[in-house]
């Protein structure tokens, strides 16, 4: 009988839990992801319905995106050159880069934390499941006091939709942040964790060691800040243990084979641009407005909370910082408003992290690719929220271009630019 010891027992049981993930795994071995840089929309069209890849939903850096395997990419770049449309890859190695952050995740699954990491639960050094972002979320409000940790409804699936509340009943202003809509964007969810963590660690010293003899308004106890970090939880565990490169929620949708609504396009305001009505689409918009749990929950929640001032939704990737309107190319009555905290949010980020996140409507930092309908941004500026936002965040890192596949180590970096970006926010909230 073979006996394994220490570190053994330890790889073998790393390799043992790989084969059974990937037993029934989608594979995207020998597939890269590009990026193509239309300059009209007949080149889009041709990428969308005649290229020999499938497009991505999301538009990558300052293109489209195309999953392709190795002998399509070849033949797209080859194509797009002859069409003069740039090509680059955005991720050259899909299945080895999930492979290696697979590898990654069962390790940090059996390693047991030191005593003194056990109230943390989280370290922000790997990306965790739904689980252990649920525990993580019940025991705010068992450390801080300040804390509350409810549900605004559940997924198609079952599973809680979790809303953290800082600072409530206070009659303060509020801030609203939703994270983690589509899937495999995993930084997003992870990185508003970490914005999370640092938020209550930040009030809690700021409690223990008063500041009010200053006379001055503190960024983080004057604002009560709502989060959603985890708007997608079904579509997020399917990414984790079926498909790495799933979008949609997990809707069984009627007379088809193919499953999901993209939440994000599951919005009234401009519903139905830049989205489809087929259900094998990435960017399958549903059957209505509001048809999905997911989004019917986070629009009961924000119908039914007085006091928003600003709104945020947290997606990746493409170093933007989005702001309404996304749907049409018609100037939103309050753009220049919206356009002038944007570039000030960019340059209070850049200035500390030289991480630029390029600000402007879906059209001016994509491009009339860019233009679509339902995205959260648009639909909280109509409920008479001030200032509205989408996040995309970075795909790179100093080791190179990872596009959806953003290593954990970058986890506490993003998150700490967010946390920048969003006391940029409360400061002019506070102000208005």
């Amino acid at each position: 009988m073979l006996r394994l010891v220490g570190l053994d027992l330890i790889i073998f049981s790393i390799l043992l839990i790989l084969h059974r993930i990937s037993a029934d795994k989608i594979s995207y071995a020998g597939y890269s992801v590009v990026e193509a840089t239309p300059k009209n929309n007949d080149e889009l069209t041709w990428l969308e319905s005649d290229s020999p890849c499938s497009v991505l939903g999301e538009w990558v850096g300052n293109g489209v995106g195309l999953l392709c395997s190795r002998l399509e990419a070849n033949l797209l770049r080859q194509q797009a050159k002859n069409r003069g449309i740039k090509t680059t890859f955005s991720t050259r190695h899909l299945g080895r880069q999930i492979d290696k952050e697979e590898e990654q995740n069962s390790r940090a699954d059996l390693i047991q934390p030191h005593k003194r990491q056990k109230k943390r639960i989280l370290t922000h050094e790997e990306f965790v499941n739904y689980a252990t972002i649920q525990h993580y979320l019940d025991s705010l409000q068992e450390l801080y006091p300040y804390v509350n940790v409810s549900s605004i409804g559940k997924s198609i699936e079952g599973r809680d939709l979790k809303l953290v509340t800082i600072n409530g009943g206070r009659n303060l202003p509020k801030i609203f942040i939703d994270a983690g809509i589509h899937a495999r964007e995993w930084i997003s969810p992870a990185s508003t964790l970490f914005f999370i963590d640092k938020l209550t660690k930040v009030l809690k010293r700021q409690k223990t060691h008063s500041t009010k003899t200053t006379g001055r308004r503190s960024l983080t106890d004057e604002i009560e800040w709502h989060i959603v970090p985890l708007m997608n939880p079904d579509g997020y565990e399917h990414s984790r243990n079926k498909d790495r490169m799933w979008r949609k929620n997990r809707r069984v949708n009627p007379n088809s084979n193919c499953v999901g609504v993209d939440l994000n396009r599951n919005f009234p305001e401009g519903y139905g641009i830049g989205s489809s009505t087929r259900a094998c689409s990435e960017v399958f918009q549903g059957p209505n407005p509001l048809s999905e749990p997911e989004s019917i929950a986070l629009n009961n929640h924000i119908e039914q909370t007085s006091g928003i001032r600003a709104a945020v939704s947290v997606h990746s990737f493409g170093n933007v910082l989005i702001f309404p309107w996304g749907y049409t190319e018609t100037a939103h009555p309050q753009k220049a408003a919206l356009s002038e905290l944007a570039n000030v949010i960019s340059d209070t980020i850049y200035q500390k992290y030289e991480e630029r996140y390029k600000p402007g409507t879906a059209k001016e930092v994509f491009g009339s690719w860019g233009v679509a309908g339902g995205a959260t941004d648009d639909y909280y500026i109509t409920k008479g929220i001030p200032y509205s936002f989408t996040f995309e965040l970075p795909q790179t890192d100093s080791a190179g271009n990872h596009g959806f596949l953003l290593p954990p180590s970058n986890i506490k970096k993003v998150g700490n630019q967010l946390f920048l970006g969003f006391m940029t926010l409360a400061g002019q909230v506070l102000k208005s």
